[in-house]
C-alpha cells in the first residue's frame, strides 16, 4: 500500500502572529537600547565652570609718535614740505638697531580764508610717524634730533610688546586652567562624584592693557634715560570648561 506524503501547511491566520512576534522582538530590543542610553545619561552630570588667571609684568616697549605739519597756498606745496620733514626724520632713524619705524596717517585739507584776521586760504598737510623700541636708551637720544626738524612729539608711552604680551597671555591661560581643574576637582568631591572627562574648553584673553604715558618735554635732550614705570601691567585670561562627572 502506497502512503501519501503528509504535507504541512502554515495556516494563513498564523502568519500575522509570526510577523507580529518578530516586530515586537525588534521593538523590545530598541527600547532596551534606548533605556541603556538613558541610564548612561542619567548616570552623568555636567559641571560648567569659569576661571581667570592674571599675571603682572612691567611694560617693555617705549613708543614715540611724532607728526609733521605744513601749510602752503597749494596742496602739492604743503605735501612736499611734509614729505621732506618725514623723510628727514626717517633718515635719522635709519640704521639704528632695535627701532621699529612706521609712517602712519596722512591728511590734506583746505582751510578757507578769514578776512577778519587777514588769513589767506591755504592747504594743510599732516603726517604722523611711530617709533618703538624695547630699549628706551636707544630711542630717547633721537627724540630731540627729530623734534629739531620741526616734527612735534604728540605721544610718548610705555606698553607691552606683542611678543611679550603673547608670552604673558600663555602664562595667564595656564593659571586659569590650573584654577579651573582645581575647582572642578573640589566640586566633584563635594558632590561625591568623579571627573570622567572634559567635554569642552574655551580660552579668552582680556583687552590689551592701556599704554602708560610719560611726561613729555619740549626737547628730549634734557630728559634722562626713561625707566620702565614702577606699576606693572596686568594681563588676564579666562577659561571656560564643561566637565562630565560620574559616580
Amino acid at each position: 500500500m502506497i502512503q501519501t506524503p503528509v504535507r504541512t501547511h502554515v495556516r494563513p491566520f498564523l502568519l500575522p502572529l509570526l510577523i507580529g512576534a518578530t516586530a515586537m522582538a525588534g521593538i523590545t530590543q530598541a527600547h532596551a537600547a534606548d533605556s541603556a542610553v538613558m541610564a548612561a545619561d542619567t548616570a552623568t552630570t555636567k559641571l560648567r565652570l569659569s576661571a581667570t588667571g592674571t599675571v603682572h609684568a612691567p611694560p617693555d616697549e617705549l613708543t614715540a609718535v611724532f607728526f609733521a605739519e605744513a601749510s602752503a597756498p597749494t596742496a602739492a606745496a604743503a605735501q612736499g614740505q611734509v614729505n621732506a620733514q618725514v623723510d628727514k626724520a626717517m633718515g635719522i632713524t635709519h640704521g639704528v638697531a632695535g627701532l621699529t619705524v612706521n609712517a602712519e596717517s596722512y591728511t590734506v585739507h583746505h582751510q578757507e580764508a578769514d578776512p577778519r584776521i587777514s588769513h589767506p586760504s591755504q592747504w594743510i598737510a599732516r603726517q604722523s610717524i611711530r617709533i618703538s623700541a624695547t630699549d628706551g636708551t636707544i630711542l630717547l637720544p633721537l627724540l630731540g634730533r627729530i623734534q629739531s626738524d620741526n616734527l612735534a612729539l604728540s605721544r610718548l608711552d610705555w606698553s607691552l610688546s606683542r611678543a611679550h604680551r603673547t608670552a604673558l597671555v600663555q602664562q595667564a591661560e595656564g593659571l586659569a586652567l590650573h584654577e579651573l581643574q582645581q575647582r572642578a576637582q573640589a566640586a566633584a568631591t563635594a558632590l561625591g562624584l568623579k571627573i570622567a572627562r572634559i567635554e569642552s574648553v574655551n580660552l579668552n584673553d582680556q583687552d590689551m592693557p592701556s599704554p602708560m604715558p610719560m611726561m613729555m618735554a619740549a626737547r628730549a635732550a634734557s630728559m634722562s634715560a626713561p625707566q620702565a614705570p614702577a606699576a606693572d601691567q596686568d594681563v588676564t585670561a579666562q577659561a571656560d570648561a564643561t566637565f562630565i562627572l560620574h559616580p
